[in-house]
């Protein structure tokens, strides 16, 4: 297996392609697994890389408590320079799009173009219902990982779409129920400054946002304050999908990231 040890860690990586650098960022209780379509398709023209985040699927050692979102970048960065990449272009997912945000916001010359799916967004308020639910969850997480995800998790609308669609449910299952033996997190450490929901006007990377019809509210929240925070942003929603759109319409998805990363080039008049 590849991995890059950098910052006190063995971070699991899986990279092919030719091209300029994209780096592909999973969401939580996930790995780097669950990026693999949009990954396979990005390889045509970029140099895709994906990564089991700190604490995450077969990154080690694990992590059990919360990590600041500022040290995620910072890995995010040190990966960057382990493969002598002065620039790369991002596709988050989940909460993998607060650390691309992140990095964005902190190393603006060392970012090029930033996709982001189904998007979570740090310092925007979750709904009563969707942070009881969280809240729920976690705890659930901390004392039976294995039934929390039987329980709690896998019951939620956000996997109807996915259950819909023949063995999408299962690839997105069997990704999930490897988190009680390679954890991930939930928990985020809080910051001293402005959380990112304060601080979108800054980012000045060309930004698309993807998010499912079918997701959360909450989730559908986050994804128009992002797009509407950051100076030309483009926001699309997929029709008759939901938080793992990249999996369940993986060809729609991939020609629209394909369209946004590799733009046409302008006709001279």
């Amino acid at each position: 297996m590849p991995y890059a040890g950098i910052r006190g860690q063995r971070f699991y990586y899986e990279v092919g392609g030719e091209g300029e650098f994209v780096l592909l960022v999973h969401g939580a209780l996930a790995n780097a697994d669950l990026m693999e379509a949009p990954a396979t398709g990005l390889a045509s023209g970029f140099r895709a890389a994906r990564i089991d985040r700190r604490g995450c699927g077969r990154t080690t050692p694990p992590t059990d408590g919360p990590v600041p979102l500022g040290d995620e970048a910072d890995d995010v960065l040190a990966f960057l320079d382990w493969f002598s990449v002065p620039r790369a272009h991002f596709l988050g997912h989940d909460d993998g799009c607060d650390v691309v945000l992140e990095f964005a916001l902190r190393h603006p010359e060392r970012t090029g173009s930033v996709a982001l799916l189904a998007p979570s967004l740090e310092g925007l308020p979750f709904s009563p219902e969707g942070a009881s639910a969280a809240a729920e969850l976690r705890a659930a997480l901390r004392t039976d990982p294995a039934s929390a995800l039987e329980e709690k998790l896998f019951p939620s609308p956000v996997f109807d779409a996915a259950r819909e669609r023949e063995g999408v449910f299962e690839r997105i299952e069997s990704i999930y129920r490897r988190f009680p033996t390679s954890p991930g997190r939930l928990d985020r450490t809080p910051r001293a400054g402005a959380a990112l929901a304060g601080r979108l006007g800054a980012v000045s990377a060309r930004t698309l946002v993807l998010v499912g019809e079918r997701d959360e509210a909450d989730r559908l929240r986050c994804a128009r304050e992002i797009a509407a925070g950051i100076p030309g942003a483009e926001l699309v929603v997929f029709p008759d999908t939901s938080r793992f759109l990249h999996v369940e319409e993986s060809r729609a998805v991939m020609r629209r990231l394909t369209d946004f990363f590799l733009p046409e080039p302008e006709i001279e008049r």
